[in-house]
């Protein structure tokens, strides 16, 4: 009976060593499938702080393997499933730790926020965050936020000055690093961080940084004045991302004080070329209203002036039942990219680089032949002040320019050379192009020909794509529209869902 006893708990043990000879021997095609694949599936569900710590020292190794992607991918998942402390413990200090990869970094800190494991307040509250690169200190401090709010922060052995609490200190290092990213998922703020962020939001130069202030500030009842006093400013500039987060907080929120502000800025936008953002204002418009004045500044001027003051009045007195859904409609003078509407000012269409789009066929093209063509016929119904940018989605994304481009006759010519002369086959790394389509703040929608997946980069896991492209959509704003190009519905719902968490919609051609 006791040998029994020694055999069951030696069994794990035994078990985890032999998954870990099979994940270190994967290093090409015929070691990877040799077993590797089940072994990171099988790891990713084992809860103990070996597996944990096997997970954590593997990932950077397999970053640069064949199909390595598969692999951390099932690293990343076991982030998310931690449940103890003490795995929450080690991704913490790895998180902290300089020698691992940024991008691992992120992903720790990233399963420390979703994860319902409780960790140790001192290890999340190392100062080595505050001098991590930016991405790094942004994923810290969704974490720390979010664990704190949650009361998954372990406060035992963690040394305060006097009168200190844990609250505080959290509110300190938040405090000092501006980190809207905590601040978005606390309770509450006081009046002074509202000023500290808000403040921010003149300050900061990256247009990601400014975004995710405004979506803190929209997350807080008390903050919302001095959302409204951002306003003018946010909508002065041409930046997708602090334009677009103003629009959606004011929506999910019911922010119904910032509808005049609204008006203003759509009027300002009807000076340009109708766009994005003359309908995305008309929409939350109505969103918040309930009228349907459409995209007119002339009809929204004279309804507020006349009813806006009794209205807000009313709303304000019985918020719930003045929530309204959001509806978007096509209008005519909208370019179209295979019979889709798409109402833009600067686009970048991505184009899916692997195999099978010159081996699947649209009528009596290849898919890629056909994206190539259809890019040609839609950029040149884009209006004349219009930028725009190809990729196509290779092991790299592969950019078709050095920068945004007119869309000129010449320079359409040359977009739609270079998305024929690609070589269509091998992976696709789907996030690292989109993270690429998103680089410039001018940005505001992609439109992804597909047939779905990814297969290289940072993630190919579905579930882990889709949170980092709504990642990126807090911070840039940018809209994705997408176009599957295949007979399989396999992609379907991935594709249809990226679009849409995004705000933008699906066509199968």
């Amino acid at each position: 009976m006791i040998a029994a006893l020694l055999l069951s708990l030696l069994a794990p043990i035994q078990q985890l060593d032999v998954l870990e000879d099979t994940l270190r021997a994967a290093t090409n095609k015929t070691s990877y499938e040799n077993g590797a694949y089940n072994a990171a599936r099988e790891l990713a569900d084992m809860r103990s702080a070996e597996a944990m710590e096997l997970r954590i020292d593997l990932f950077d190794e397999k970053n640069d393997t064949y199909r390595g992607v598969y692999l951390r991918d099932w690293f990343f998942s076991g982030y998310l499933k931690a449940s103890d402390r003490a795995e929450a413990d080690l991704m913490a200090a790895a998180a902290a730790n300089k020698k691992q990869s940024d991008w691992h970094r992120v992903k720790l800190l990233h399963g420390l926020e979703r994860c319902k494991a409780t960790a140790s307040a001192e290890l999340m509250l190392d100062k080595a965050f505050a001098k991590a690169p930016m991405e790094v200190r942004r994923a810290w401090a969704g974490a720390l936020g979010a664990m704190f709010a949650e009361g998954r922060l372990d406060a035992a052995g963690l040394k305060l000055k006097k009168d200190a609490t844990l609250e505080s200190l959290v509110r300190e290092r938040l405090f000092d690093h501006v980190a809207a990213d905590g601040y978005l998922l606390l309770p509450s703020i006081s009046d002074v961080e509202v000023d500290v962020i808000y403040r921010g939001i003149g300050k900061a130069k990256d247009a990601g940084d400014r975004a995710m202030m405004i979506r803190a500030l929209g997350a807080h009842a008390n903050a919302w004045p001095a959302l409204k006093n951002a306003g003018p400013q946010v909508f002065s500039q041409r930046d997708c991302g602090p334009r677009t987060a103003y629009l959606e907080t004011a929506v999910e929120n019911h922010i119904y004080s910032l509808t005049s502000v609204l008006i203003t800025a759509l009027e300002e936008e009807a000076k340009h070329t109708p766009n994005r953002f003359t309908a995305d204002i008309g929409a939350a418009l109505r969103a918040l209203t309930g009228q349907g004045f459409g995209d007119s500044p002339e009809l929204w001027s004279k309804w507020y002036t006349e009813a806006g003051e009794a209205w807000l009045s009313e709303v304000s007195a019985n918020p719930e039942e003045a929530a309204a859904k959001l509806e978007r409609r096509d209008r005519d003078t909208v370019a179209r990219f295979f019979g889709l509407a798409v109402e833009t000012s600067n686009v970048v269409v991505v184009v899916d680089g692997s195999g099978s789009m010159s081996m699947s066929k649209l009528g009596d093209l290849t898919c890629a032949s056909a994206a190539a063509s259809e890019a040609g016929v839609f950029l040149e119904q884009l209006p004349k002040e219009s930028l725009f940018q190809v990729i196509v989605v290779e092991e790299k994304p592969v950019l078709g320019f050095k920068k945004l481009m007119p869309a000129t006759k010449s320079n359409r010519a040359k977009a739609v050379k270079f998305l024929d002369s690609r070589p269509y086959k091998g992976t696709s790394a789907l996030l690292d192009a989109l993270e690429a389509a998103t680089e410039d703040p001018l940005v505001d929608t992609i439109i992804l020909v597909s047939d779905g997946g990814s297969s290289a980069g940072k993630h190919q896991y579905s579930g882990h794509l889709l949170d980092s492209a709504a990642r990126l959509h807090q911070r840039t704003g940018v809209r994705i529209h997408s176009v599957l190009v295949t007979d399989s519905d396999k992609h379907e719902k991935f594709m249809k869902t990226l679009a849409e968490s995004t705000g933008g919609r699906m066509i199968r051609p």
